[in-house]
């Protein structure tokens, strides 16, 4: 550039820095600018934010703290390796703020973490904007003495409000004197190397520490629902109610007809995390059925790791007459559309367990209710009946892991020629035939003289 260049380039500057000045330095203006420089310090937070240093700054303290998947996918880590030895560990959740005070916190509080958090031990952020810490092989005490130490450093300034949490924990009573209801507390004798819950639980020293229930935790941490699955379920649903409303109302009339009792059958089931909640079916057994031999035999299948085959698929006086085509096709769960609706199940995911089948169930198991129960899932398409115990928990965790659109899609497409070849697998039985066609003959009987009574007389 030219020295006639560089004199209109000062120049112009001069004019801005007087233009400026007049500006600022008008009596009205001058008050405001002292304002807001004596605004708790609100020019200084602005020059720290523009200046090259404390970007630098900032960039060396965050790069030491994991991003929010790099810290589910140590959770998750960690919980398996609590699955597989039995050891505890703890997790200290330190709350931030929002906004600015976000930052400033954290710059705070992430060089006291990393300057007392062993080579084991991983800090990062969680999906809730909260920063947490976990203590591998660590008990509840000494996690609230790391967070003793950490209030500590704060040298008389607020320090940041913490809960810990602890993996896997024992089954604590409740504030009533009852235990707690979590469905995967359920085994009340822990065999050696493990323990009989597999979710987080809250632990506190005193009541000056926060206290936030385990459902707070998981579904925005570690297993959130994402937001295309929801609406697939809530638009697949109502769709399947409206087409399928024909079919539904005929099942229903056949069930009324070949067995008295109600249509519908409910029972308690365990779903997404553990949480209980009533599904519905078409009731394929006779009222007041006994359930003990159930209850047997799948405990056997369970602990003997046998094929899954049904208890009826031999000749079951239990089941009503077109209970096992009902069961085959599937027909009978048709019903937990509604549950689907109101979110307790979803189209596609595991299968929702029994209570008493939690029972048997070890830590590492319990990793199946990571996933929201589904009316088709990986297993069912996967050989279901050919498969052993084991087989299944194994496929839906892989399922609870690898959720993904393209997932669902694929196991919504073998859906259909699953039940088709489940329904050909079906054994014969020369008496279960008759006695259903002697059903058939009787719902024909009732129809034609439904239609003759309502039709038009001249």
């Amino acid at each position: 550039m030219s020295l006639m260049g560089w004199l209109h380039f000062g120049s112009f500057i001069a004019v801005i820095i007087v233009v400026a000045s007049r500006f600022v330095f008008r009596r009205r203006n001058r008050i405001k600018v002292l304002d807001y420089i004596d605004a708790e310090g609100s020019m200084k937070r602005y020059l720290d934010h523009i200046n090259p240093l404390t970007w630098l700054r900032n960039a060396k303290i965050f790069n030491c703290i994991h991003s929010c998947m790099e810290f589910a996918s140590i959770l998750h880590r960690e919980r398996d390796r609590a699955d597989r030895t039995g050891q505890e560990f703890s997790m200290a959740v330190f709350e931030v703020g929002n906004g600015n005070r976000k930052t400033h916190s954290a710059q705070e509080l992430v060089p006291i973490l990393t300057h007392r958090i062993r080579s084991t031990d991983a800090i990062g952020w969680l999906a809730d904007g909260r920063i947490g810490a976990v203590l591998p092989h660590t008990r509840p005490e000494c996690a609230w003495k790391f967070v003793a130490n950490v209030r500590n450093a704060y040298n008389g300034s607020a320090p940041p409000e913490c809960v810990v949490y602890v993996y896997p924990s024992s089954w604590l009573p409740g504030d009533d004197g009852d235990p707690r209801r979590d469905p995967r507390s359920l085994r009340k004798t822990p065999v050696p190397g493990e323990t009989g819950d597999s979710g987080m639980q809250f632990s506190r020293v005193d009541s000056a520490d926060r206290a936030r229930p385990i459902e707070e935790l998981e579904p925005q941490v570690l297993f959130r629902i994402p937001l295309w699955k929801r609406a697939i379920d809530i638009v697949g649903s109502l769709v399947a109610i409206l087409l399928l409303s024909p079919l539904l109302l005929s099942v229903a009339l056949l069930i009324r007809i070949v067995s008295p009792g109600p249509v519908l059958f409910r029972q308690q089931r365990v779903g997404y995390l553990g949480k209980v909640f009533t599904m519905w079916k078409f009731r394929t057994m006779h009222v007041n059925a006994d359930t003990t031999l159930h209850q047997a035999y799948l405990r056997e299948l369970i602990r003997n790791e046998q094929e899954m085959t049904k208890l009826d698929r031999g000749r079951d006086p239990r089941i009503i007459p077109f209970g096992n085509l009902l069961r085959a096709t599937g027909i009978d769960e048709l019903p937990q559309l509604i549950n689907v609706l109101l979110g307790d199940m979803s189209l596609v995911g595991p299968r929702p367990c029994l209570l008493y089948e939690a029972y048997e169930y070890h830590s590492w198991q319990m990793r199946r209710f990571d996933a929201v129960p589904g009316l088709t899932g990986l297993w069912q398409v996967s050989g279901k009946n050919r498969t052993t115990f084991t087989e299944m928990v194994r496929l839906d965790i892989k399922y609870a892991r690898k959720l993904a659109f393209p997932l669902d899609v694929m196991i919504f497409l073998k859906t259909i020629p699953a039940i088709v070849a489940q329904v050909a697998d079906q054994p014969s039985n020369t008496h279960v035939r008759a006695k259903e066609l002697s059903s058939v003959t009787r719902l024909g009987a009732v129809l034609f003289a439904i239609l003759v009574v309502n039709s038009p007389r001249k």
